[in-house]
């Protein structure tokens, strides 16, 4: 987003990014110039993920700009645009709080944005552009479609990218390249899938001019892909075997265990890569088929053992919560994960599992399914640590933090007033239960089974509310047939 605006003859980015994750907030100013935030003319914040919204919340409130939408009408505020794929598929939590939200893709988007707040200001940008494909604002009568780039190859790709050598950066001192954008298997309880529709793959060709490119520019020696599913990519292979000729190393994130081969596996560890990290959610054949994705223990097994024999690492990640579960269900996966680490060489976690609560996700056919209880959960994972061992280590996502996805995911037209509420508190998670009590506000509304779904009101990004209710059955079907 940055070098895309930056690209733009008449426009001038700048960042600001928060300088703790709780707590109150200096004067924010930005990176570039140290300008506060309050004397720009637009502020775009990408919402990423649930609790961005809590942490811009700080941000603004240190800025002196409110942020409900409401709070800063007919006053001379900058304009504030949301965007990404939480407004996206749920923006009756967004519209509260932006004065425009960016409904898909920032590609088609941000330069119609920029073109319209330049020529006629950031106000009157809002009147010609909000209720257009792509722009979600006040009192449009009708949902607003999402805007897809149809060709990757013609989009914007950044060659420049900011890095802090020696930081410890997640993928490591590396260019980042967007290989593909959205997912075919279209797992049941999967946002970025259903956000990102439909699958799209950068040709092999751009994607050699742009890792040139890009690893001289920064002077690094790895590419980082990014992609919901790598090996899915046409010439996934192709990109790795150029990536060894030339002497580089890769980053590739989670990977379907289905989509891997011996021949990958070992093309990965002469690339430099440390771990294989596959997420088959969980290890039983029945509830695989409820989630829409079966990545047979058989798989696994034969995964780890390729990465074994060359001193890789394997990790999992594995969600509990999953409609139909049962105790049994997650004693027969202890049972299976303490099998995997007697095959294990000795070598200190061979194995690494994280396991997360199934958070139901708007405009995914589970949305209308329930967070797991928390005494549950922790019971489960109880049972899952049996399996622990020198070789077997298993991390466990802190429930309040699921639950408060949950509840902003799954948020209405009361969750921004919460939001504001929660950061000027302080933002931290156990604030959130306090700050919901003395505003009236009950959360269990957004965790229960089928909750209101206000999101279906504002957009159409993929699948009719009819369409994931069908979906929803089926999954229960599922279940109910085991």
């Amino acid at each position: 987003m940055y070098y895309l605006l930056n690209s733009l003859d008449y426009v001038y980015a700048e960042r600001v990014v928060a300088q703790s994750m709780a707590g109150s907030e200096p004067l924010p100013r930005s990176l570039e110039t140290g300008r506060p935030l309050h004397r720009f003319d637009v502020i775009i914040a990408p919402v990423s993920y649930e609790l961005d919204y809590v942490t811009l919340a700080r941000i603004l409130h240190a800025a002196g700009i409110p942020l409900l939408r409401e709070e800063r009408k007919n006053k001379d505020y900058p304009l504030l645009v949301l965007g990404g794929p939480v407004p996206s598929t749920n923006p009756a939590v967004a519209i509260g709080i932006g004065d425009l939200v960016a409904i898909g893709e920032a590609e088609p988007l941000l330069p119609l944005l920029a073109e319209k707040a330049y020529e006629h200001g950031a106000e009157k940008a809002v009147e010609e552009l909000g209720c257009r494909p792509g722009f979600l604002a006040p009192g449009c009568e009708a949902a607003v479609r999402k805007a897809i780039t149809r060709n990757l190859d013609t989009a914007f790709h950044s060659t420049t990218q900011f890095r802090v050598p020696g930081s410890g950066e997640p993928w490591g001192e590396a260019y980042m390249v967007e290989a593909s954008r959205g997912c075919p298997h279209m797992c049941r309880f999967c946002m970025e899938a259903h956000f990102l529709l439909p699958t799209r793959h950068r040709s092999y060709a751009r994607l050699r001019q742009l890792i040139e490119k890009g690893v001289e520019t920064n002077n690094v020696a790895r590419v980082a892909f990014y992609a919901l599913s790598f090996f899915d990519h046409p010439s996934a292979d192709k990109l790795l075997e150029l990536l060894d000729s030339e002497g580089l190393e890769a980053s590739i994130g989670s990977m379907r265990g289905d989509t891997l081969t011996e021949n990958r596996v070992e093309l990965l560890h002469r690339l430099g890569q440390r771990v294989v990290t596959i997420a088959p959610e969980t290890l039983s054949p029945v509830l695989c088929k409820a989630l829409g994705k079966c990545i047979p223990m058989d798989t696994v097994e034969q995964v780890a053992e390729w990465a074994w024999r060359r001193r890789m690492h394997i990790k999992l990640y594995l969600m509990l919560g999953a409609p139909g579960e049962t105790d049994k269900d997650v004693e027969d996966e202890a049972e299976k994960l303490r099998k995997l680490s007697r095959r294990a060489p000795p070598m200190r976690e061979a194995i690494r599992v994280t396991v997360n609560p199934l958070i139901p996700k708007p405009m995914t056919p589970l949305q209308y399914h329930e967070l797991i209880d928390r005494k549950l959960y922790e019971k489960r994972i109880k049972i899952l640590r049996r399996a622990m061992s020198k070789v077997l280590s298993i991390d466990a996502l802190s429930y309040r933090y699921a639950y408060a996805q949950t509840v902003i995911a799954r948020g209405d037209e009361q969750t921004p007033r919460l939001i504001r509420e929660w950061a000027a508190a302080g933002g931290r998670l156990g604030q959130l239960w306090t700050t919901a009590r003395r505003l009236g506000i009950n959360l269990e509304k957004y965790t229960k089974k089928n909750p209101p779904t206000p999101w279906h009101r504002y957009v159409y990004p993929g699948f009719p509310e009819k369409t994931l209710r069908q979906g929803y059955r089926a999954v229960l079907a599922i279940t109910d047939q085991a």
